[in-house]
């Protein structure tokens, strides 16, 4: 049609957006699951049948096993806590919804999801100075001496990718949709 513009309006447009912001959160927080946890995961399970196994047939368990396969489970929750709280994977007692209205019941999520962005990254800051002290005082690992910094900053990540979902999911109440909080579809 002459004189009509092809281009969506910006109403059209905010929504897209919204969902571009969602998607690459949720891809963000997705692929550090899959790939950083499923990893942290698969090496795990692999240490621990060759630690079992060397220690009961051969008497000879690996040496600093113990100090690697608490590093490994550490750096596996830290970057799977953020897929967790994004699909609803976390605990959630829902006692007084049933009696709440659908208005109140926002107000409620914001309430606490505000509450949790904000211990997560006062959790976060605190994380990240105890990573740098941790590598000025040189704090490592018993066994093996293995620095503890990185891990530490490896927490502070994980929950930075928490506060993220908290700060998506804040949007999503914000527009109405509350119906897309605490799940995920592939």
């Amino acid at each position: 049609m002459p004189g009509r513009s092809m281009r969506p309006s910006s109403a059209e447009e905010r929504p897209a957006k919204m969902d571009r912001l969602i998607g690459g959160v949720d891809h963000t927080v997705r692929q550090a699951a899959l790939w950083g946890g499923g990893a942290m995961l698969l090496g795990l399970t692999g240490l621990t049948v060759v630690d079992v196994t060397l220690r009961y047939f051969c008497n000879a368990p690996l040496y600093g096993a113990r100090d690697v396969s608490k590093l490994m489970l550490l750096a596996m929750v830290a970057l799977s806590v953020a897929y967790s709280a994004r699909t609803g994977g976390q605990v959630v007692i829902e006692f007084f919804s049933r009696w709440m209205g659908p208005r109140l019941a926002a107000w409620a999520e914001t309430g606490a999801r505000t509450v949790a962005l904000f211990m997560l990254v006062v959790l976060a800051w605190q994380l990240w100075r105890c990573g740098q002290e941790a590598a000025l005082f040189g704090e490592a690992s018993l066994a093996l001496a293995i620095p503890y910094g990185p891990f530490y900053d490896l927490l502070a990540l994980g929950m930075l990718l928490y506060a993220a979902v908290l700060v998506v999911e804040l949007l999503l109440i914000f527009r109405g949709r509350m119906s897309e909080l605490g799940r995920h579809d592939d």
